[in-house]
C-alpha cells in the first residue's frame, strides 16, 4: 500500500534529513511525499490543513534535534514512544489513569494488531520487552528509560485521534516514522474492515424471565 505523505520541517536540521532520506529510492516505492517550504508552526499547520483536507493519509514532523515535544501539532490525545517491540505511553495531564489504559488498550488493538494487550505500568529494563506497552505516569523517568535503552532512537506518536502524526527522535528515526505510520493506517484499515459488520446474535434476551434461548433457524423445505 502506497500512502500519501506530507512533510513538515521545523528548522534546516529537518530539512536536511528530509533530502538525505530521500535519496533512498526506496522511499518512493512507498509513499508519494509533500515537503512543505515553509518551517515551525507555519509547515506543521500546513499539513494538518492537507490532511483535513484529505490530501495526505499522515504527516511527518521533524523538531531540531534534542526537542522532545511529543505532540507538535498541540491536538489532544496520548503521547506514545514506539522502537521496535517497545511500545512506552504516557497519562495525559488531568487524564484519569484507568480511562488511559482503556485507550491505550484499544489503541494496542486497533492500531498494532495486538489481540489481548499485555500492559505494565513500572516496569525494570531486564523484563520491559516482555510486555506489549508500558503506560507511565512519570513522563521525565520514562523518558530517560526510552532513550536509554534506544540509543536516542524512537518515533513520537500521539494516539487517541484519527490523525496519524509521527516525529522521529534523531536522524536516525526518520525511515521508521514513516513505516510506522503506514503500518499504524493498514492496522486501522484491517480492524474497521473487520469490525464493520459484526454477525449477529444468535440469542435473544427475554428481559421479563431473564432467560436465553436460540433463535430459532427457518424451517428446511422439503427440496432441502
Amino acid at each position: 500500500m502506497k500512502i500519501n505523505m506530507g512533510f513538515a520541517a521545523c528548522d534546516e536540521w529537518g530539512m536536511d534529513v528530509l533530502n538525505n532520506a530521500f535519496e533512498d529510492i526506496l522511499l518512493d516505492e512507498i509513499v508519494d511525499k509533500t515537503i512543505y517550504d515553509s518551517r515551525g508552526d507555519e509547515a506543521v499547520n500546513e499539513a494538518y490543513a492537507d490532511w483535513e483536507n484529505g490530501n495526505t493519509d499522515a504527516f511527518v514532523i521533524l523538531q531540531p534535534v534534542g526537542v522532545q515535544k511529543l505532540n507538535p501539532a498541540d491536538l489532544r490525545g496520548m503521547d506514545m514512544l514506539l522502537w521496535n517491540n517497545l511500545r512506552m505511553a504516557f497519562v495525559t495531564d488531568g487524564e484519569n489513569v484507568a480511562d488511559q489504559e482503556i485507550m491505550l488498550r484499544e489503541t494496542l488493538q486497533r492500531e498494532f494488531d495486538i489481540d489481548n494487550p499485555r500492559i505494565a505500568h513500572c516496569v525494570d529494563e531486564e523484563n520491559i520487552l516482555a510486555y506489549d506497552a508500558i503506560l507511565m505516569e512519570d513522563r521525565e523517568s520514562g523518558m530517560r528509560q526510552f532513550l536509554s535503552i534506544t540509543d536516542n532512537c524512537g518515533v513520537a506518536y500521539t494516539t487517541g485521534r484519527e490523525l496519524v502524526c509521527t516525529s522521529p527522535m534523531n536522524d536516525r528515526s526518520l525511515h521508521e516514522c514513516i513505516y510506522t505510520a503506514k503500518d499504524i493506517l493498514a492496522a486501522r484499515g484491517r480492524w474497521d474492515q473487520s469490525h464493520a459488520n459484526p454477525l449477529p446474535k444468535l440469542f435473544v434476551d427475554k428481559r421479563e424471565d431473564n432467560h436465553r434461548q436460540p433463535k430459532p433457524f427457518p424451517p428446511f423445505s422439503d427440496e432441502q
